[in-house]
């Protein structure tokens, strides 16, 4: 949260010193208030955007079983060329708008529970993705005069905040899915097991009558 916080506040500091000292167009007073609204209007639309898709849109959308949403090895490939596990850890995945409650669940091992969590992944990249790239329509609602100097830098620093955890998400998913399959796979055995003993005691008992 520090990081995130830091990102933030950072970046809108140093577009005001640049503007502040390079950019006579625009007035103390007003380059102040647009400078500090910037970030606070980025918030919450990101805001607005996440509680629409994770809200009204349906979950079959982002169900586990959705086969254009699963990563693939040129992906994953890439994320390692960036060395995200170096970093992967330090970046905030904001998920204050999901309703994913392990509380929810009796057995967080279980094939419900990661199926559960590939649907939160999946709405979460999703959000993060829509968020860097819905930011910069933000641009048009401040005046002309801050277009160039002060919101499409404002939506750049957005931008990267975005897709830093869309990555990460993105990367996690493969590990995700192996491990659902692995639990179904032995839930499945465990029925056929239980299933075969059922059947071996009940035909025990018929020819013990």
């Amino acid at each position: 949260m520090a990081l995130y916080l830091i990102s933030i506040i950072g970046g809108d500091l140093l577009i005001f010193i640049l503007n502040y000292f390079f950019n006579p167009n625009i007035a103390l007073v007003p380059l102040i208030i647009g400078t500090a609204v910037a970030p606070i209007a980025l918030i919450a639309w990101d805001g607005i955007i996440a509680t629409f898709i994770r809200r009204a849109l349906p979950n079959k959308w982002y169900d586990y079983k959705v086969e254009w949403r699963k990563v693939s090895q040129k992906e994953c490939k890439f994320y390692d060329a960036l060395h995200i596990k170096a970093w992967k850890d330090k970046v905030l995945e904001l998920g204050v708008f999901t309703a994913f409650s392990k509380k929810k669940i009796e057995n967080p091992r279980s094939r419900e529970y990661l199926e559960q969590f590939i649907l939160e992944c999946n709405y979460g990249w999703s959000i993060h993705l829509w968020n860097a790239v819905l930011g910069f329509a933000l641009i048009f609602v401040y005046p002309k005069a801050f277009w160039l100097p002060v919101m499409l830098p404002a939506c750049i620093i957005n931008f990267v905040l975005g897709m830093l955890p869309f990555m990460i998400l993105r990367y996690n998913l493969p590990r995700l899915h192996r491990t659902r399959d692995i639990v179904e796979l032995k839930e499945n055995r465990n029925k056929g097991q239980a299933q075969g003993a059922s059947e071996t005691s009940a035909r025990e008992s018929s020819s013990q009558s």
